[in-house]
C-alpha cells in the first residue's frame, strides 16, 4: 500500500514530495488531524496506477493502494439523514487493484464509487502582520495606492470588516459597478514593508481553519469571483498559476470540493468552488447538513513500474492526504 514517490502531501512544513518524508513529521488524516509519522518505505513497485476524479484531480500508486469509498447506498443513506443524528455507517475500503477487477458504473453508466473530500485541516493558530480577511482582499484588490472596489454587493461587508480590524476606511469616486474605491489609515502596505508580498506567505496558508476562512472570505469578496445561482458554485478567475493553485488550497482545506481548469486561448485559470459554507454575504446561508462534497472514481490507468513510498502514521485509520485535493488513501 503505497503511493507514488513523486506525489505533493501536506505536512507540518508545508508541502512535501512523498520521498521526501521522514519518520516523525506530522501528516494529516482523513479527518484533517495531525497524525505522527511512524514508518517510511521506498520502493519500486512492478504494477503501479492512476486513479482519475470527476473533478481530474489524481492520485498515484502501486495496485496496493487503498481508498475509503462511498458507494450508492452509503450516499442514499448519508444525503437522507441531513445530520438529524450521528451517521455512523463506516466507508468501504478497496485497494486499487480490486477497483480495476470491477466496473466503475453501474447498469445505468453511473458512477459507483467516490471519495469523500477531506474534514478541515486542524492547523495551530498564526501571529500574523495584517488580519486574513484584510490580507486577503487587499492582495487581490491593490491598485497603486487606493484598493480597488469590493466585488458588487459585498461593499458594505467589506468596509465593516476593515472597520473591525481598526482600520479607518475612506471611499472615493463612484465606480461604473456602483461600489466605491477606497483607501485605508493605517495602510495595509505599511504593516507589510520591507517584506511586500508577490503569493499568498506560507504563514497565511498555514494558520488554523478560521484564518483560512477569513483570508479565502477576503479573497473571495475581491472581485476575481463570481457566484452562479444554477450551479450553486463559486467561480474564480486568474492568470497566475501559482496563486489559483494557492487559493485552491485554501478551499480545499477548509473542506469544500474544487475543480480547476484552463482555458488554453486566453492562458487564464477558472477555480470551480462547491461549499454549503457562507463564503460570500450575496450568498444566502446554506441549510444545515452532513458534510457531503464527494469525488467519483472515473477512471484506472496502469503506468509504467515506479517508486513508490509506504507510510505509516500513529493515527487510528492509518489514513494520509494527498495532493493538492486533498485526498484520503491508506
Amino acid at each position: 500500500m503505497a503511493i507514488l514517490a513523486t506525489q505533493r502531501v501536506l505536512t507540518h512544513n508545508y508541502w512535501k514530495l512523498a520521498e521526501d518524508i521522514v519518520p516523525g513529521d506530522y501528516l494529516f488524516d482523513r479527518m484533517g488531524q495531525p497524525v505522527k509519522v511512524t514508518i517510511v518505505q521506498k520502493y519500486k513497485a512492478p504494477y503501479c496506477y492512476e486513479v482519475l476524479f470527476n473533478d481530474y484531480l489524481t492520485i498515484s500508486g502501486d495496485k496496493l493502494l487503498s481508498l475509503p469509498l462511498e458507494d450508492k447506498r452509503y450516499r442514499y443513506r448519508s444525503d437522507g439523514h441531513k445530520g438529524r443524528h450521528q451517521f455512523r455507517r463506516p466507508l468501504k475500503e478497496k485497494t486499487v487493484e480490486e477497483l480495476v477487477a470491477s466496473p466503475l458504473v453501474d447498469h445505468r453508466n453511473r458512477k459507483k464509487y467516490s471519495v469523500p473530500t477531506s474534514y478541515p485541516i486542524q492547523l495551530p493558530h498564526q501571529t500574523l502582520p495584517v488580519p486574513p480577511f484584510v490580507f486577503g482582499f487587499w492582495f487581490f484588490a491593490r491598485q497603486h495606492d487606493k484598493t480597488m472596489a469590493p466585488a458588487k454587493g459585498c461593499g458594505e461587508f467589506v468596509h465593516q470588516k476593515f472597520k473591525d480590524c481598526g482600520y479607518k476606511v475612506t471611499q472615493h469616486r463612484l465606480k461604473p459597478n456602483k461600489e466605491r474605491t477606497f483607501t485605508t489609515k493605517p495602510t495595509v502596505l505599511s504593516h507589510l514593508i520591507p517584506d511586500i508580498p508577490t503569493k499568498i506567505p506560507e504563514n497565511y496558508l498555514l494558520a488554523d481553519e478560521e484564518q483560512r476562512f477569513e483570508l479565502l472570505q477576503g479573497i473571495l469578496c475581491s472581485t476575481v469571483a463570481r457566484y452562479h445561482e444554477k450551479t450553486k458554485k463559486i467561480r474564480v478567475y486568474q492568470r497566475n498559476k501559482t496563486l489559483i493553485y494557492q487559493i485552491q488550497y485554501l478551499a480545499d482545506s477548509i473542506g469544500c470540493q474544487t475543480t480547476l481548469s484552463q482555458n488554453d486561448n486566453t492562458l487564464c485559470y477558472t477555480l470551480y468552488i462547491k461549499t454549503k459554507q457562507r463564503l460570500l454575504p450575496t450568498k444566502q446561508q446554506p441549510s444545515k447538513a452532513k458534510h457531503a462534497a464527494r469525488r467519483f472514481v472515473t477512471n484506472i490507468t496502469p503506468i509504467s513500474p515506479q517508486w513508490c513510498v509506504h507510510i505509516e502514521t500513529d493515527g487510528l485509520d492509518n489514513t494520509i492526504l494527498v495532493g493538492e485535493g486533498f485526498i484520503s488513501c491508506r
